[in-house]
């Protein structure tokens, strides 16, 4: 992967400017939750250390009553955890949400820039945009909702050049087909090109639910038998996706609500 300081990132976004911003959408044909979250802005901290917690308590309790851009806190293990903040006008939010935490970065006290330096060992910048098309969500899913689904079952797929293409088409096909059924109830995927910040030709999947068990569960069965009438076409659509891939990740992450900060 390659790992990018923030401040680099800013001079990427300022030196493209907003014309590539997150792909245009039309209202009516998306759910509440593409309008409201274009695009978000992915941290992967590796690492982590007791001080994460302690400088995310901290930064939620700075930022309570500001009206601030929201982030939520995702865990994968003791070492590994995620920060997603929305960027409501895709790429074209970046610079200020950059400048803004850069601004109150520079109000830190001494114990307070210690936490940032003790809270973890690299740090991971990038940029992803919401791909509707291939996402499956009920008619009026909203970030609200969303949030109310903590864990997170995570596929991030590192394309092959020539198969980017074939990759996208399968799983818009197959996320149809999974529409169709009906399946936005028990299986709430949301699907994310890669932008600045990851390799080229990168898709990130998330399947969100109310907690692994019930993923793993009652979800599971129920979107089993939703595809009995299609499930060879979806096997082979998910094999197209597959064999598109060079290389893919799985990452159980779950929501920490008290270090997430929603205004």
């Amino acid at each position: 992967m390659k790992w990018i300081q923030s401040s680099t990132l800013v001079g990427i976004a300022c030196g493209i400017g907003a014309a590539v911003g997150a792909p245009a959408v039309v209202a009516q044909d998306v759910a509440p939750l593409f309008e409201q979250v274009p695009a978000v802005l992915y941290e992967t901290f590796n690492g982590t250390t007791s001080g994460f917690d302690d400088y995310f308590e901290m930064l939620v309790e700075k930022y309570t009553g500001t009206g601030g851009t929201p982030w939520a806190i995702y865990r994968e293990n003791a070492k590994t955890s995620y920060r997603i903040t929305v960027l409501p006008e895709g790429l074209e939010s970046l610079l200020p949400i950059q400048r803004a935490r850069g601004t109150s970065f520079q109000d830190f006290s001494e114990a307070q820039v210690a936490l940032w330096n003790a809270g973890w060992g690299t740090r991971q910048v990038s940029v992803y945009n919401a791909a509707p098309a291939m996402s499956v969500v009920p008619d009026g899913f909203s970030i609200d909702d969303i949030r109310a689904l903590p864990y997170n079952r995570t596929f991030v797929y590192y394309l092959k050049w020539d198969q980017a293409g074939a990759f996208r088409a399968a799983l818009r096909e197959r996320s149809a087909l999974d529409r169709e059924a009906g399946l936005g109830s028990n299986f709430i995927l949301t699907a994310w090109n890669g932008g600045i910040g990851t390799q080229a030709q990168v898709v990130m999947v998330r399947i969100s639910a109310e907690s692994r068990a019930a993923d793993a569960g009652p979800n599971s069965d129920a979107r089993r038998a939703a595809r009995t009438s299609y499930r060879e076409e979806w096997g082979r659509l998910n094999q197209v996706m597959n064999d598109a891939a060079w290389r893919i990740e799985r990452h159980d992450q779950t929501r920490i609500a008290r270090l997430s900060y929603s205004p």
